[in-house]
């Protein structure tokens, strides 16, 4: 698993491949992470090929026996279930914001009362999570 501090910024793994390069959005990493276990067997495992393995949507239709399209409509509908569950949850939000927190913490003379302010307020939320 990848456990990283994720700061908001649309950052992009990339892989030099053959002289283009392949950007897959870092956000949909984090948010894999999280919502795995709430994605289809199959779902989880187009998404870990594409995203964790980095294999091409060729590689994974052969592996599925089934086309490229398909193979890259799958991903896309997982990737869609991993944001609708980042919105209502927000738990890859609320997992980086305390880790700033925790960062915050470490400094030399950190106001304890002020980060453990942030961290009850990061947890309280309107929607039960």
């Amino acid at each position: 698993m990848l456990y990283s501090l994720y700061l908001g910024t649309q950052k992009k793994l990339r892989c030099v491949m053959t002289g283009f390069v392949v950007e897959k959005d870092f956000e949909t990493v984090l948010l894999l992470d999280t919502y795995a276990g709430l994605l289809t067997k199959k779902q989880l495992r187009l998404c870990d090929m594409y995203y964790n393995q980095d294999y091409s949507l060729s590689e994974i239709a052969k592996i599925e026996n089934t086309t490229r399209q398909a193979a890259r409509d799958g991903i896309g509908k997982a990737r869609q279930k991993l944001l609708h569950f980042e919105q209502c949850l927000g738990l890859c939000d609320k997992r980086n914001r305390t880790l700033k927190a925790v960062l915050k913490a470490q400094e030399p003379h950190p106001p304890y009362e002020e980060i453990v302010g942030e961290i009850a307020d990061i947890w309280e939320s309107d929607n039960g999570v």
